[in-house]
């Protein structure tokens, strides 16, 4: 359901800090056919889990599964036919979880001669991918988000999204139906349409999904700025802030109505020179994430190798903290290859952060000795040994 006026610029944080957090955690994983396994099962504890072995042995190919228990298609973002064993015509997934006191089965499965997307199962009922962030929250720091920084907008754009639908688990949803209106429009510009009654529908419900994501991530947002600046330790504080067109007409506004009638004039004024452009140039889908180095006053594209890792973690660690504040349960973090890469002060304060969190937490790494500064002992999967 959208937002109306009356709660469009409430500045109230969506949270309940009276509710006791509960625990929430993975406690069984079965693959079939996925990647390079024939079958893999595997059964974990609430708390900190390594996987070790040596290069192209499968580590990251059990995080990639955990991570397809959220909308989209994994830590990789590949085509699922990728993900099929050679072997093989189709994959499975399933996992256990506990939530609070209850025991659920989650399923994905995929056949690439048959299906054109994965099948969900939650308890035995087929469901939508975009509704599994109802049940889950993942959240994930892989190699391949290394130079998100200095990629193209679209990737951080995704990287916005899959943030927010952690906390807002209709957003997904919002997301995908804002894209397919946005692809019809760009259809009618392309045939030059003239039905100004098709394109009035049409952009209405673009300006209805484009302000409702747009409200959404500003909200998820502002709880990271307030969480990461109010934290001190061995990662860096950053000013995140999502930049656009749109946003700043989100700021400069202080009537609902001008706003959504300013939004649907542009989209109005911009047919034509949208037309010779090949798509619409104003919405949300041109939004873009800035990241500021507070301590040097650096933009993150600007900043070391090292300096982007450490500003990636700082965030990270702010998701899951207010993830358990907003949801009053615990995340889901999945770390591809990152203590190998830290020092030894930064490889404690990431082990005291999951220690102190409280979390389930994936990790995977070569050698067991870039794990001994958890206080706790991890639990160790060494596939070398399988």
């Amino acid at each position: 359901m959208l937002l109306d006026q009356k709660t469009f610029y409430s500045n109230e944080k969506f949270l309940n800090i009276k509710k006791e957090v509960k625990d929430c955690f993975i406690s069984k994983l079965n693959l079939t056919n996925y990647r390079n396994y024939k079958y893999y099962g595997n059964e974990f504890p609430n708390g900190a889990i390594v996987i070790l072995g040596n290069n192209g042995i499968g580590k990251t190919n059990i995080l990639e599964a955990i991570s397809m228990m959220q909308p989209g298609r994994g830590i990789r973002s590949v085509p699922l036919k990728e993900m099929v064993n050679n072997k093989s015509d189709s994959f499975g997934i399933n996992i256990k979880f506990k939530k609070d006191f209850d025991e659920h089965i989650l399923g994905t499965s995929y056949n690439k001669h048959i299906d054109k997307v994965r099948k969900v199962k939650m308890d035995g009922d087929l469901i939508s991918p975009l509704t599994l962030t109802k049940f889950l929250g993942i959240i994930s720091l892989t190699p391949l988000m290394d130079k998100i920084f200095i990629e193209s907008p679209g990737s951080r754009r995704k990287f916005i999204d899959k943030i927010t639908w952690m906390y807002v688990s209709q957003h997904a949803s919002n997301v995908r139906k804002y894209e397919k209106l946005m692809r019809e429009r760009n259809i009618l510009l392309k045939d030059q349409v003239i039905d100004n009654k098709w394109f009035k529908n049409l952009e209405e419900q673009i300006v209805n999904f484009g302000l409702q994501i747009v409200i959404d991530r500003n909200k998820v947002f502002s709880l990271l700025r307030e969480e990461i600046q109010n934290t001190s330790g061995h990662f860096p504080k950053a000013s995140i802030s999502i930049r656009g067109e749109l946003e700043k007409n989100f700021s400069k506004y202080n009537n609902f109505n001008s706003l959504k009638e300013n939004y649907l004039k542009y989209l109005f004024d911009s047919r034509k020179t949208d037309y010779f452009k090949g798509g619409t140039s104003y919405g949300p889908h041109r939004s873009d994430l800035e990241v500021v180095y507070d301590h040097k006053n650096l933009f993150a594209q600007q900043c070391s190798t090292g300096e982007q890792k450490s500003l990636l973690i700082s965030i990270i660690l702010s998701i899951c903290k207010t993830f358990k504040t907003h949801t009053c349960f615990s995340p889901i973090l999945l770390l591809d290859e990152v203590f190998a890469h830290l020092d030894i002060n930064k490889k404690r304060a990431l082990s005291l952060e999951i220690e102190n969190l409280k979390i389930q937490a994936f990790m995977t790494g070569l050698e067991e000795s870039d794990f001994m500064t958890f206080n706790k002992k991890s639990y160790i999967i060494n596939l070398n040994h399988k």
